[in-house]
């Protein structure tokens, strides 16, 4: 049943555009970005608990990490968005 599941592809832009953001945001801005994304998560109904996890997970990562290091988390995040 997960495998046929449609995401919205917007949400995945949006976290793009967050990322994209964030080089040009302090800590606190860029935090808060984040949480547009939990939010959306939230209550979308077409991710499964477990998708919904791991997004969670990494966006925890991005949140706690260097700001180097957030790219590495960013792309798996992306690809479960979409």
């Amino acid at each position: 049943m997960g495998l046929f599941r449609k995401h919205d592809k917007k949400i995945a832009e949006k976290f793009k555009e967050i990322m994209t953001q964030g080089t040009n945001q302090t800590e606190s801005e860029f935090l808060d970005s984040l949480n547009i994304i939990t939010k959306i998560i939230e209550t979308d109904d077409t991710y499964s608990t477990n998708e919904k996890l791991k997004i969670y997970e990494l966006l925890s990562m991005i949140s706690n990490c260097a700001p180097a290091k957030r790219q590495k988390y960013a792309g798996k995040l992306y690809k479960l968005l979409k």
